[in-house]
């Protein structure tokens, strides 16, 4: 009998082995690919994080204004797993409660454990809307977890649909390659990069942004909105992209054969990002007042300029030219190996702070898990740290 099994050898299943280490706690992650897995598998190869040294503590040795490659954060992660108790090719394919704790199936048998870290993820499983089956045969489509770079591509320009963080940062390397890109546009926030003297974040993270509990938002829709866009070391926004030669548009509504129509949609997506830009500077203007901080004026920030706007309310995929789909739409998770007392209607775990309702099960890595960072690396180390004082409690009550 183990005293506690992590499932899942991601950066927060790593998070919490060394966690758990800390506390004492004899335990062991099962992985069921490779440690890091979605990190080798789904990242194309320009791929950067958007967030700097300072904010990645888990992976060391990070300048504190470097942006990691893929390659950088596999590495680091394989160094971290590499001292943890990971057994690889080990996948759960059933947890459910047993007298004495938890009994896992797992494709190496039964594991049974005291206590469980559910660490697997809920931003794992592509999701790619149903209309993509609509489009005409000859489109090559790929999801953006499939995506590497514009040379896997067939000649011909590229519709990329979702303009979140990863939407934006494809359609940056589609042009980069000497690719013609439509961005079919989202509602996305987007942060200013620089603001008053320092990077926007840094002041964000000083005024508790990346702490909100979900309990402190006023709106609690915020949770099932995507994260803020900025790019690696500069800021980032639609109109920025249109202004690089991307042709913007509103999400796609219907397809017709070779026709794609799209909402009117852009005006309103594009505000959606001028307004969280504005509360975040807003943000910032009351904490420098609250401290009485001596800080430069405010400066002109390029992605305010206003964009005259005149999007295509339909395209002909052959006319254009367009050979390809590239699916920034998300992803979700699949807990259906979760015992069905543990899933909610809306087929996510049931917890509180991250402690399932069932006795000795808790969760890592889950989207507004306990604060707005805990899906993200900055939010691992502190949320696992919870988890394993929690874990060490229930052992030794």
């Amino acid at each position: 009998m183990i005293d506690c099994a992590v499932v899942g050898a991601g950066p927060a299943g790593l998070a919490a082995s060394l966690a758990l280490a800390g506390c004492r706690v004899d335990h062991v992650v099962l992985e069921r690919d490779r440690a890091a897995a979605t990190w080798r598998d789904q990242r194309w190869g320009s791929f950067r994080l958007n967030t700097a040294g300072w904010m990645n503590a888990m992976l060391g040795g990070q300048a504190r204004h470097a942006y990691a490659t893929s390659l950088e954060v596999v590495q680091r992660l394989s160094d971290l797993a590499a001292g943890c108790p990971v057994r690889e090719g080990v996948g759960v394919t059933r947890l459910a409660p047993a007298d004495d704790g938890w009994a896992m199936a797992t494709d190496d048998g039964e594991v049974r454990a005291r206590t469980v870290v559910v660490a697997s993820g809920d931003q794992n499983l592509p999701r790619v809307p149903p209309l993509a089956r609509r489009l005409p045969g000859r489109i090559a489509q790929l999801h953006a977890a499939d995506y590497r770079s514009p040379g896997q591509l067939p000649d011909g320009e590229v519709l990329v649909v979702g303009s979140a963080q990863s939407g934006c940062q494809i359609a940056e390397d589609l042009l980069a390659g000497g690719r013609r890109v439509v961005l079919a546009t989202s509602p996305v926030g987007r942060v200013p990069f620089h603001y008053r003297g320092r990077e926007t974040v840094e002041w964000l993270a000083e005024a508790g942004f990346m702490d909100q509990r979900p309990q402190d938002l006023p709106d609690p829709s915020a949770m099932r909105q995507a994260m803020p866009i900025i790019a690696p070391g500069r800021g980032l926004s639609l109109p920025a992209l249109a202004r690089a030669g991307v042709t913007l548009t509103g999400r796609p509504a219907a397809v017709d054969g070779e026709r794609v129509a799209f909402d009117d949609s852009l005006a309103a997506n594009i505000a959606a990002g001028d307004a969280f830009a504005a509360r975040a500077r807003a943000m910032v203007d009351e904490i420098i007042s609250r401290r009485g901080l001596d800080t430069p004026a405010a400066e002109p920030d390029e992605h305010d300029v206003p964009l005259r706007l005149d999007p295509p309310t339909a395209l002909d995929l052959r006319a254009e030219e367009i050979t390809s789909v590239v699916w920034c739409t998300g992803f979700g998770g699949d807990f259906s190996w979760l015992d069905p007392a543990l899933v909610g209607a809306d087929g996510q775990p049931r917890h509180t702070d991250g402690a399932a309702p069932a006795s000795g099960l808790w969760y890592l890595g889950l989207r507004w898990l306990r604060r707005r960072c805990s899906s993200i690396l900055l939010g691992f180390p502190g949320d696992a740290a919870w988890v394993a004082t929690a874990v060490r409690a229930h052992l030794d009550g």
